[in-house]
């Protein structure tokens, strides 16, 4: 599978809804099976309409490509959550919504989501992983053990450039489960709160040059790719099985 993390910088969301055509664009020119873009796209963007509904519209323009256009905010009776999905051809594949808060959700009134939503696509056993929860590693953990290989993150972390912090989420996490994952980091400001975070495509540290764990990282372009090879990750996990060494037991009735 091709995959692609788009990036936004600051500037890009002036004019944010043809930066996003645009990053569309070259994803179908490169034969890109699916895109993640940053966090709170869905909210910082102007799109002129009901954010769904947009990305319905350039889902099916671009139906060949699984779309995850970052995160919005959902209402659902009295509830506000933090909310991520992906897309094909218009209909939903994946809908998530934030599992554990942050203060600046916390503050704003969200709502915790419930459920990890889990689906195969592709040959590969997806998640979305979004924003805040990449920092409560019992998230990837109850997704490795439930044979995901691939998670999506569209992340928005508060504060300055701060690489340490970045890395302190997805990239440790997979290393720690040893599947894919695709990250996209919001920059920008949002209700007065400063947010920072560069896009990545990971992989366990024994199938990545100069053992990184990154296949791609951010660069002065709009958007990163790169090919993700099943057999090439089991033949690391082979080499260093993290999973091996579980209490399966002791998971099991953590997360009943």
């Amino acid at each position: 599978m091709k995959v692609a993390a788009a990036v936004l910088k600051r500037e890009d969301f002036l004019d944010c809804k043809s930066n996003v055509i645009k990053i569309l664009d070259i994803c179908n020119m490169n034969d890109v099976n699916l895109v993640v873009f940053p966090a709170l796209t869905g909210v910082a963007c102007d799109f002129g309409k009901d954010f769904i509904s947009w990305v319905k519209e350039m889902s099916a323009k671009y139906n060949k490509i699984a779309i995850n256009p970052g995160s919005f905010f959902e209402k659902e009776n009295d509830n506000l959550y933090h909310s991520s999905f992906l897309i094909l051809n218009g209909n939903f594949l994946i809908f998530q919504r934030q599992l554990y808060l942050s203060r600046w959700e916390k503050d704003l009134g969200f709502s915790k989501g419930k459920d990890l939503d889990i689906i195969e696509w592709a040959g590969f056993k997806m998640a979305i992983i979004l924003s805040t929860d990449v920092f409560y590693p019992q998230v990837f953990r109850y997704a490795a053990l439930k044979g995901v290989n691939l998670v999506l993150s569209p992340v928005a972390i508060k504060g300055r450039r701060n690489f340490a912090r970045q890395i302190a989420g997805v990239w440790e996490n997979v290393q720690q489960n040893l599947f894919f994952a695709v990250e996209s980091g919001f920059k920008g400001e949002y209700k007065e709160n400063n947010f920072y975070s560069e896009a990545a495509i990971h992989a366990p540290l024994e199938m990545t040059k100069d053992d990184t764990g990154f296949l791609a990282k951010e660069d002065e372009t709009n958007i990163i790719f790169s090919d993700l090879d099943e057999s090439k990750r089991q033949e690391a996990v082979f080499k260093f099985d993290v999973l091996k060494q579980l209490n399966i037991n002791s998971y099991k009735e953590i997360f009943r």
